[in-house]
Protein backbone atom coordinates (compact mmCIF):
# COMPACT_ATOMS: atom_id res chain seq x y z
CA UNK A 1 0.00 0.00 0.00
CA UNK A 2 1.13 3.26 -1.70
CA UNK A 3 1.04 6.16 1.45
CA UNK A 4 -0.38 9.52 0.68
CA UNK A 5 2.59 11.98 0.39
CA UNK A 6 1.32 14.02 3.59
CA UNK A 7 1.44 10.72 5.22
CA UNK A 8 5.02 10.26 4.17
CA UNK A 9 6.08 13.75 5.69
CA UNK A 10 4.41 13.06 8.93
CA UNK A 11 4.39 9.57 10.00
CA UNK A 12 8.06 10.11 11.03
CA UNK A 13 8.01 13.16 13.34
CA UNK A 14 4.81 11.71 14.55
CA UNK A 15 6.00 8.46 15.66
CA UNK A 16 9.19 9.62 17.38
CA UNK A 17 6.71 12.19 18.87
CA UNK A 18 4.24 9.41 20.22
CA UNK A 19 7.24 7.38 21.17
CA UNK A 20 8.96 9.93 23.41
CA UNK A 21 6.14 11.15 25.08
CA UNK A 22 4.94 7.66 26.08
CA UNK A 23 8.25 7.12 27.45
CA UNK A 24 8.51 10.34 29.14
CA UNK A 25 4.85 9.75 31.06
CA UNK A 26 5.60 6.16 31.82
CA UNK A 27 8.48 6.88 33.36
CA UNK A 28 6.78 9.79 35.44
CA UNK A 29 4.23 7.78 36.37
CA UNK A 30 6.43 4.39 37.19
CA UNK A 31 8.69 6.67 39.73
CA UNK A 32 5.26 8.08 41.28
CA UNK A 33 4.55 4.36 42.39
CA UNK A 34 7.17 2.82 42.63
CA UNK A 35 7.78 3.37 46.49
CA UNK A 36 4.67 2.33 47.17
CA UNK A 37 4.64 -0.90 45.02
CA UNK A 38 8.55 -1.77 46.70
CA UNK A 39 6.86 -1.52 50.12
CA UNK A 40 3.92 -3.95 49.28
CA UNK A 41 6.92 -6.44 47.91
CA UNK A 42 8.82 -6.01 50.39
CA UNK A 43 6.14 -6.41 52.85
CA UNK A 44 4.98 -9.63 51.17
CA UNK A 45 8.37 -10.73 50.92
CA UNK A 46 8.83 -11.04 47.16
CA UNK A 47 11.84 -10.08 44.84
CA UNK A 48 13.44 -7.84 42.37
CA UNK A 49 11.31 -9.37 39.80
CA UNK A 50 8.25 -9.55 41.28
CA UNK A 51 8.80 -5.99 41.65
CA UNK A 52 9.40 -5.49 38.14
CA UNK A 53 6.28 -7.49 36.71
CA UNK A 54 4.12 -5.92 39.49
CA UNK A 55 5.34 -2.26 37.51
CA UNK A 56 4.92 -4.05 33.98
CA UNK A 57 1.04 -4.35 35.04
CA UNK A 58 0.92 -0.88 35.58
CA UNK A 59 1.30 -0.12 32.13
CA UNK A 60 -1.65 -0.17 30.33
CA UNK A 61 -3.45 1.40 32.69
CA UNK A 62 -0.80 4.28 32.61
CA UNK A 63 -1.13 4.09 28.58
CA UNK A 64 -5.31 4.66 28.51
CA UNK A 65 -4.83 7.74 31.13
CA UNK A 66 -2.06 9.16 28.86
CA UNK A 67 -3.25 8.48 24.97
CA UNK A 68 -5.09 11.73 24.65
CA UNK A 69 -2.38 14.36 25.79
CA UNK A 70 0.04 12.26 24.17
CA UNK A 71 -1.86 12.11 20.73
CA UNK A 72 -2.46 15.82 21.24
CA UNK A 73 0.87 17.18 21.85
CA UNK A 74 2.37 14.46 19.35
CA UNK A 75 0.22 15.59 16.19
CA UNK A 76 0.62 19.69 17.40
CA UNK A 77 4.31 18.68 17.52
CA UNK A 78 4.27 17.09 14.32
CA UNK A 79 2.22 19.40 12.02
CA UNK A 80 3.91 22.48 13.56
CA UNK A 81 7.87 21.19 12.43
CA UNK A 82 6.65 20.13 9.23
CA UNK A 83 4.87 23.83 8.22
CA UNK A 84 7.60 25.49 9.39
CA UNK A 85 10.44 23.72 7.54
CA UNK A 86 8.39 24.89 4.55
CA UNK A 87 7.52 20.91 3.66
CA UNK A 88 3.49 21.23 3.71
CA UNK A 89 4.32 24.45 1.25
CA UNK A 90 6.16 21.98 -1.31
CA UNK A 91 3.61 19.61 -1.24
CA UNK A 92 0.56 22.11 -1.53
CA UNK A 93 2.66 23.60 -4.39
CA UNK A 94 2.54 20.10 -6.12
CA UNK A 95 -0.92 20.20 -6.10
CA UNK A 96 -1.63 18.00 -2.66
CA UNK A 97 -4.68 19.02 -0.75
CA UNK A 98 -4.65 20.06 2.01
CA UNK A 99 -6.64 18.06 3.95
CA UNK A 100 -4.27 15.30 3.63
CA UNK A 101 -3.14 16.59 7.23
CA UNK A 102 -6.79 16.38 9.07
CA UNK A 103 -6.79 12.72 7.40
CA UNK A 104 -3.20 11.84 8.54
CA UNK A 105 -4.44 12.96 12.52
CA UNK A 106 -7.56 11.12 12.09
CA UNK A 107 -6.03 7.94 11.07
CA UNK A 108 -4.08 8.16 14.34
CA UNK A 109 -6.76 9.32 16.52
CA UNK A 110 -8.85 6.01 15.12
CA UNK A 111 -5.82 3.89 16.21
CA UNK A 112 -5.90 5.61 19.51
CA UNK A 113 -9.10 5.13 20.15
CA UNK A 114 -8.73 1.42 19.52
CA UNK A 115 -5.68 0.97 21.63
CA UNK A 116 -7.69 3.03 24.42
CA UNK A 117 -10.31 0.47 24.40
CA UNK A 118 -7.88 -2.00 24.64
CA UNK A 119 -6.13 -1.10 27.13
CA UNK A 120 -9.39 0.54 29.43
CA UNK A 121 -11.41 -2.29 28.25
CA UNK A 122 -9.37 -5.33 28.75
CA UNK A 123 -5.86 -5.33 29.55
CA UNK A 124 -6.44 -3.13 33.04
CA UNK A 125 -8.96 -5.20 33.83
CA UNK A 126 -6.34 -8.48 33.53
CA UNK A 127 -3.61 -6.45 35.18
CA UNK A 128 -5.62 -5.75 38.05
CA UNK A 129 -6.82 -9.25 38.46
CA UNK A 130 -2.75 -10.53 38.10
CA UNK A 131 -1.78 -7.93 40.04
CA UNK A 132 -4.12 -9.65 43.06
CA UNK A 133 -2.92 -12.84 42.36
CA UNK A 134 0.86 -11.84 42.15
CA UNK A 135 0.46 -10.46 46.06
CA UNK A 136 -1.04 -13.47 46.94
CA UNK A 137 1.28 -15.81 45.89
CA UNK A 138 3.99 -13.85 47.13
CA UNK A 139 2.69 -13.81 50.60
CA UNK A 140 2.11 -17.33 50.42
CA UNK A 141 5.67 -18.02 49.26
CA UNK A 142 6.84 -16.28 52.11
CA UNK A 143 4.80 -17.45 54.81
CA UNK A 144 5.29 -21.00 53.58
CA UNK A 145 9.30 -20.41 53.70
CA UNK A 146 9.23 -19.36 57.01
CA UNK A 147 8.10 -22.07 58.02
CA UNK A 148 10.00 -24.54 55.82
CA UNK A 149 13.01 -22.85 55.61
CA UNK A 150 15.41 -23.58 58.48
CA UNK A 151 17.36 -20.03 58.68
CA UNK A 152 18.43 -18.23 61.62
CA UNK A 153 16.21 -15.12 62.27
CA UNK A 154 13.95 -13.88 64.72
CA UNK A 155 10.27 -12.69 63.48
CA UNK A 156 7.03 -12.23 64.11
CA UNK A 157 4.05 -12.97 61.88
CA UNK A 158 0.10 -12.64 62.25
CA UNK A 159 -1.66 -15.42 60.66
CA UNK A 160 -5.32 -15.45 61.07
CA UNK A 161 -5.06 -13.32 64.22
CA UNK A 162 -2.51 -15.45 65.34
CA UNK A 163 0.80 -13.91 66.57
CA UNK A 164 3.69 -16.64 65.36
CA UNK A 165 7.22 -15.59 66.84
CA UNK A 166 10.10 -17.45 65.82
CA UNK A 167 13.76 -16.88 67.14
CA UNK A 168 16.92 -18.61 65.98
CA UNK A 169 18.78 -21.63 67.37
CA UNK A 170 20.62 -21.69 70.12
CA UNK A 171 22.90 -24.52 70.04
CA UNK A 172 24.59 -26.26 67.00
CA UNK A 173 22.76 -28.92 67.02
CA UNK A 174 19.56 -27.54 66.63
CA UNK A 175 17.85 -26.64 63.05
CA UNK A 176 15.40 -24.34 64.52
CA UNK A 177 14.97 -22.19 67.42
CA UNK A 178 11.88 -21.79 69.72
CA UNK A 179 8.59 -21.49 68.15
CA UNK A 180 5.79 -19.68 70.32
CA UNK A 181 2.05 -18.78 69.08
CA UNK A 182 -0.48 -16.83 70.72
CA UNK A 183 -3.70 -17.60 70.37
CA UNK A 184 -5.79 -15.00 71.38
CA UNK A 185 -9.52 -17.11 71.38
CA UNK A 186 -12.90 -15.95 70.92
CA UNK A 187 -13.99 -14.91 74.12
CA UNK A 188 -13.23 -18.18 75.98
CA UNK A 189 -10.11 -17.23 77.18
CA UNK A 190 -6.04 -17.70 75.29
CA UNK A 191 -3.81 -20.23 74.31
CA UNK A 192 -0.11 -19.86 74.25
CA UNK A 193 2.16 -22.74 72.36
CA UNK A 194 5.74 -23.17 72.55
CA UNK A 195 8.50 -25.77 71.08
CA UNK A 196 12.35 -25.23 71.73
CA UNK A 197 12.87 -27.06 68.42
CA UNK A 198 10.97 -28.18 65.28
CA UNK A 199 11.41 -29.49 61.83
CA UNK A 200 8.82 -29.24 58.91
CA UNK A 201 8.88 -32.48 56.37
CA UNK A 202 6.89 -32.03 52.62
CA UNK A 203 4.73 -31.26 51.09
CA UNK A 204 3.38 -34.51 50.02
CA UNK A 205 1.84 -35.71 46.69
CA UNK A 206 -1.48 -34.11 48.52
CA UNK A 207 0.47 -30.73 49.48
CA UNK A 208 0.37 -31.65 52.96
CA UNK A 209 3.02 -30.41 55.86
CA UNK A 210 4.29 -32.46 58.33
CA UNK A 211 5.46 -30.30 61.86
CA UNK A 212 7.59 -32.35 64.39
CA UNK A 213 7.46 -30.03 67.66
CA UNK A 214 9.94 -31.25 70.66
CA UNK A 215 9.90 -29.86 73.76
CA UNK A 216 6.17 -28.60 73.40
CA UNK A 217 4.73 -27.29 76.05
CA UNK A 218 0.87 -26.11 75.45
CA UNK A 219 -0.81 -23.51 78.18
CA UNK A 220 -4.52 -22.45 78.00
CA UNK A 221 -6.05 -19.89 79.87
CA UNK A 222 -9.70 -20.29 80.30
CA UNK A 223 -12.39 -18.10 82.40
CA UNK A 224 -13.10 -19.85 85.76
CA UNK A 225 -16.26 -21.74 86.77
CA UNK A 226 -17.44 -20.33 89.52
CA UNK A 227 -15.85 -16.66 88.56
CA UNK A 228 -16.49 -16.06 84.52
CA UNK A 229 -14.81 -12.37 84.77
CA UNK A 230 -11.71 -14.12 86.50
CA UNK A 231 -8.87 -15.70 84.66
CA UNK A 232 -7.41 -19.24 86.01
CA UNK A 233 -4.64 -21.43 84.39
CA UNK A 234 -5.78 -24.84 86.97
CA UNK A 235 -4.90 -27.69 84.27
CA UNK A 236 -4.05 -25.82 81.37
CA UNK A 237 -0.82 -26.81 80.79
CA UNK A 238 0.53 -29.64 78.26
CA UNK A 239 3.87 -30.89 78.09
CA UNK A 240 5.12 -33.77 75.59
CA UNK A 241 8.49 -34.59 74.49
CA UNK A 242 7.99 -34.93 70.86
CA UNK A 243 4.96 -33.71 69.10
CA UNK A 244 4.11 -34.18 65.05
CA UNK A 245 0.85 -32.67 63.48
CA UNK A 246 -0.40 -31.92 59.73
CA UNK A 247 -1.25 -29.15 58.07
CA UNK A 248 -2.12 -27.45 54.50
CA UNK A 249 -1.00 -24.26 53.30
CA UNK A 250 -4.79 -23.13 52.93
CA UNK A 251 -4.55 -23.24 56.80
CA UNK A 252 -2.17 -20.54 57.59
CA UNK A 253 -2.29 -18.55 54.33
CA UNK A 254 -5.96 -16.90 54.10
CA UNK A 255 -7.57 -18.11 51.08
CA UNK A 256 -8.02 -15.80 48.02
CA UNK A 257 -11.45 -15.04 46.06
CA UNK A 258 -10.26 -16.29 42.27
CA UNK A 259 -13.43 -14.66 41.64
CA UNK A 260 -12.92 -11.75 38.98
CA UNK A 261 -14.38 -8.36 40.77
CA UNK A 262 -15.99 -5.39 38.90
CA UNK A 263 -12.69 -4.02 37.94
CA UNK A 264 -11.09 -6.92 37.06
CA UNK A 265 -13.87 -8.29 34.44
CA UNK A 266 -13.27 -7.19 30.78
CA UNK A 267 -15.98 -4.97 29.32
CA UNK A 268 -17.53 -6.82 26.74
CA UNK A 269 -17.00 -10.88 26.81
CA UNK A 270 -17.60 -12.77 23.13
CA UNK A 271 -19.31 -16.23 23.70
CA UNK A 272 -18.37 -19.29 21.54
CA UNK A 273 -21.52 -18.95 20.02
CA UNK A 274 -20.52 -14.89 18.65
CA UNK A 275 -22.86 -13.25 21.20
CA UNK A 276 -21.43 -10.55 22.89
CA UNK A 277 -22.35 -9.39 26.61
CA UNK A 278 -21.26 -6.43 28.70
CA UNK A 279 -20.02 -7.55 31.71
CA UNK A 280 -18.23 -4.27 33.05
CA UNK A 281 -20.44 -1.00 34.00
CA UNK A 282 -17.73 1.11 32.92
CA UNK A 283 -17.91 0.58 29.40
CA UNK A 284 -19.43 4.22 28.65
CA UNK A 285 -16.48 5.87 30.41
CA UNK A 286 -13.99 3.54 28.56
CA UNK A 287 -15.90 4.34 24.92
CA UNK A 288 -16.23 8.28 26.59
CA UNK A 289 -11.90 8.25 27.30
CA UNK A 290 -11.41 6.86 23.57
CA UNK A 291 -14.28 9.14 21.70
CA UNK A 292 -11.68 12.06 23.70
CA UNK A 293 -8.72 10.33 21.58
CA UNK A 294 -10.15 11.05 18.21
CA UNK A 295 -11.37 14.48 19.45
CA UNK A 296 -7.43 15.41 20.60
CA UNK A 297 -6.39 14.23 17.46
CA UNK A 298 -8.01 16.61 15.13
CA UNK A 299 -7.61 19.23 17.85
CA UNK A 300 -4.32 18.92 17.48
CA UNK A 301 -4.49 20.38 13.73
CA UNK A 302 -7.36 22.92 14.98
CA UNK A 303 -4.00 24.19 17.33
CA UNK A 304 -1.12 24.10 15.21
CA UNK A 305 -3.25 26.00 12.45
CA UNK A 306 -3.41 28.74 14.74
CA UNK A 307 -0.66 28.38 16.82
CA UNK A 308 0.83 30.69 13.14
CA UNK A 309 -0.74 33.73 14.38
CA UNK A 310 0.18 36.18 17.24
CA UNK A 311 -2.46 35.12 20.20
CA UNK A 312 -2.40 31.51 19.19
CA UNK A 313 1.75 31.04 19.02
CA UNK A 314 1.54 30.99 23.16
CA UNK A 315 -1.86 30.19 23.96
CA UNK A 316 -2.77 27.35 20.95
CA UNK A 317 -1.15 24.54 22.93
CA UNK A 318 -2.04 25.54 26.44
CA UNK A 319 -5.93 26.17 25.55
CA UNK A 320 -6.06 22.78 23.52
CA UNK A 321 -4.59 20.52 26.20
CA UNK A 322 -7.11 22.30 28.91
CA UNK A 323 -9.97 21.56 26.44
CA UNK A 324 -9.04 17.94 25.89
CA UNK A 325 -9.24 17.41 29.79
CA UNK A 326 -12.34 19.39 30.08
CA UNK A 327 -13.68 17.54 27.19
CA UNK A 328 -12.43 13.69 28.78
CA UNK A 329 -14.09 14.67 32.22
CA UNK A 330 -17.62 15.72 30.27
CA UNK A 331 -17.42 12.73 27.90
CA UNK A 332 -16.90 10.01 30.75
CA UNK A 333 -19.34 11.59 32.82
CA UNK A 334 -22.07 11.95 29.96
CA UNK A 335 -21.47 8.35 29.17
CA UNK A 336 -20.56 6.84 32.32
CA UNK A 337 -24.22 5.67 33.12
CA UNK A 338 -25.68 5.67 29.80
CA UNK A 339 -25.58 2.01 29.64
CA UNK A 340 -28.41 2.04 31.92
CA UNK A 341 -30.62 3.54 30.06
CA UNK A 342 -30.49 0.92 27.54
CA UNK A 343 -28.82 0.14 24.45
CA UNK A 344 -30.38 2.86 22.07
CA UNK A 345 -30.23 5.51 24.43
CA UNK A 346 -26.60 4.83 25.06
CA UNK A 347 -26.03 4.42 21.41
CA UNK A 348 -27.64 8.03 21.22
CA UNK A 349 -25.26 9.54 23.51
CA UNK A 350 -22.32 7.67 21.88
CA UNK A 351 -23.13 8.96 18.54
CA UNK A 352 -23.46 12.59 20.14
CA UNK A 353 -20.41 12.63 21.97
CA UNK A 354 -18.35 10.98 18.84
CA UNK A 355 -20.21 13.90 16.49
CA UNK A 356 -19.08 16.85 18.81
CA UNK A 357 -15.51 15.30 18.58
CA UNK A 358 -15.46 15.77 14.99
CA UNK A 359 -17.36 18.85 14.81
CA UNK A 360 -15.58 21.59 17.11
CA UNK A 361 -12.07 21.06 16.13
CA UNK A 362 -13.36 20.25 12.28
CA UNK A 363 -14.98 23.88 12.51
CA UNK A 364 -11.45 24.92 13.02
CA UNK A 365 -9.66 23.64 11.27
CA UNK A 366 -11.83 24.76 8.27
CA UNK A 367 -11.57 27.93 9.09
CA UNK A 368 -7.40 27.70 9.63
CA UNK A 369 -7.35 25.22 6.90
CA UNK A 370 -4.70 27.94 4.82
CA UNK A 371 -2.67 28.33 7.99
CA UNK A 372 -1.64 24.55 7.95
CA UNK A 373 0.08 25.10 5.16
CA UNK A 374 1.59 28.15 5.39
CA UNK A 375 5.04 28.92 7.85
CA UNK A 376 3.95 31.31 10.72
CA UNK A 377 6.27 33.90 9.13
CA UNK A 378 3.53 34.05 6.69
CA UNK A 379 0.20 34.65 8.37
CA UNK A 380 -1.09 37.66 10.10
Amino acid sequence: MIRKPMSKVLSRRALWHLIGLFALIEVVFIADIFTSTLEKVLREGGSALDLGFLLILQTPQIVDFALPIVVLIALYFTVSAAREANELVAYAAAGVPWHQVPAFALRIGIAATLASILCAGFLTPISNYSTRMALHRMHANTVIAEITEAKPRSQLRMVRDRTIISTPPETPAAERGNLFVFDPGRGEGWRVSQADDWTVEGPDAEGVYSVRLTSFRDYIQFPSANQQHLPSLSDARLNVNTLSMDFRLEQVVDSVDRARRESEQPIIIISKSGSAAVVNADLGRVLGRAIICLFAALLAVAAAGWSGTRAGHLTALPLAVVSVLGADVLARAYLGDAWESGLGGFGLRAAFAAAMAFAVPGAIILWRREALIAPAAGQA
